[in-house]
């Protein structure tokens, strides 16, 4: 607006003067005049020109303030966003001061729980110590105790008179004499047995002119209650007393093998084993060469029946159809036909493993290896001592000693305990 009205002012002055010119007035005043007014419209223009730049500076320098508050309001606007970033960051760094005294918080509360930790573990320590110490100490009292009853039976046993230690004697020296009686007795009526058995059996063979080999022919001739009897397996003078089985399966069966306590020892020989030993009467073994002599010839076809009594009275058995045992120069040899029934379950014939399969084995005592144990000897392990047909070794063995530890698998897996054990047979019957 001001520069449209300095140009308005210049154009009046200019038209001015040129009327002045054209008028063409030679008046000296009045050039004086003219070029008065002219030297201050030179002046004035001057004194514009210089307001014009002023004005024009200052144009240009409200533009560069303008264009600095802008710039300065893009600074602020920039200062605001780091503003609310840096706010962002200081409310983030907050919840992690937060976060780590929550965190401190709960690092205090475990390290107190620890200390509790530590404390109970302390007073667990004490009061360990405590029952060891009342433990030890009842063990001390109660050995006192136990030492001062001794301490008292001693007393009482020193103050007992002569008199009452003489007839204490005399007492044990009576009982002495009256056991040695019974056992003399006792001897008497088994040999008075054993004699009317041998007189029973001569009079059979007189009477019928045959010979009495075995339990089935007692059964035969009418004898039906179970005991001990005379045969005559060999046919000849020979008599062998042996247990025969009148009552299981039909009746008829000799026993090679019988059990009853640990009194007889079947820790034997090859010698022994060939013989038999032992009593029919408590525990024997019938001996292998009997046992061929039984299974040979008219006898060839027999049954094994194996009986097995345990403590609590149960009887368990298997009963195997065939069963033969060859002569000594044959090692005696074991052959097993089945079917094999019974509840003991079959240990000796098909176990399901060929090398405790014990049909077609020799027979092994202690002094004697027969087994199928290459490098090894069954018959004379420490938990295998006795005489049987072992293979690699067994699963049934009957002949072991009779202390549990060191007999080893009788019938296994039905009785793997020897202390389950309280008495057991081999009965043996020709068809």
């Amino acid at each position: 607006m001001m520069s449209l009205i300095l140009v308005l002012f210049f154009m009046s002055i200019h038209h001015v003067l040129a009327a002045s010119l054209l008028t063409g007035t030679n008046d000296p005043n009045s050039l004086i005049h003219d070029r008065r007014e002219i030297k201050e419209i030179d002046v004035l223009r001057q004194l514009i020109n210089q307001e014009t730049l002023i004005r024009f500076s200052i144009v240009k320098d409200v533009k560069a303030t303008v264009d600095d508050v802008n710039s300065v309001k893009r600074n602020v606007a920039s200062t605001e966003t780091q503003f609310s970033s840096l706010q962002q960051t200081l409310n983030g760094l907050k919840n992690q001061v937060d976060s780590l005294a929550k965190d401190k918080r709960l690092a205090e509360k475990a390290e107190t729980l620890q200390r509790e930790v530590n404390t109970l573990s302390r007073q667990n320590r004490i009061l360990t110590q405590k029952i060891e110490n009342l433990e030890k100490q009842v063990e001390v009292n109660k050995t006192n105790f136990l030492q001062q009853m001794v301490d008292a039976l001693q007393r009482q046993v020193t103050s007992m008179s002569q008199e009452q230690r003489r007839e204490n004697k005399k007492i044990a020296k009576n009982c002495e004499n009256k056991i040695q009686e019974i056992e003399q007795r006792f001897n008497r009526n088994l040999t008075e047995i054993y004699e009317l058995l041998n007189n029973r059996t001569l009079q059979t063979v007189t009477k019928d002119s045959k010979i009495i080999t075995d339990c089935k022919d007692h059964f035969l001739q009418g004898y039906k209650q179970s005991g001990i009897y005379s045969i005559n397996p060999f046919c000849n003078e020979t008599q062998v007393h042996v247990y025969c089985d009148m009552e299981t399966e039909g009746g008829g069966w000799t026993a090679i093998q019988k059990r009853v306590s640990g009194s007889v020892s079947f820790d034997r020989t090859w010698v022994e084993y060939k013989d038999g030993f032992g009593s029919p009467n408590d525990s024997y073994w019938i001996g292998n060469d009997v046992i061929h002599q039984l299974t040979k010839g008219r006898n060839s076809s027999s049954s094994l029946y194996v009986s097995i009594m345990l403590q609590n009275g149960t009887i368990l058995y298997e009963l195997y159809r065939q069963f033969s045992v060859s002569d000594g120069t044959d090692k005696y040899k074991l052959f097993l036909g089945g079917p094999a029934t019974g509840t003991l379950g079959d240990a000796m014939l098909d176990t399901g493993y060929s090398f405790h399969d014990l049909s077609g084995m020799s027979f092994s005592t202690p002094d004697r290896d027969n087994d199928g144990w290459i490098g090894g000897h069954c018959a004379a392990r420490s938990n295998r001592r006795g005489g049987w047909w072992f293979n690699r070794c067994h699963n049934a063995f009957l002949n072991g000693q009779w202390s549990s530890w060191s007999w080893y698998r009788p019938w296994y897996p039905t009785v793997n305990d020897r202390a389950l054990v309280r008495k057991t047979m081999m009965l043996i019957k020709r068809h």
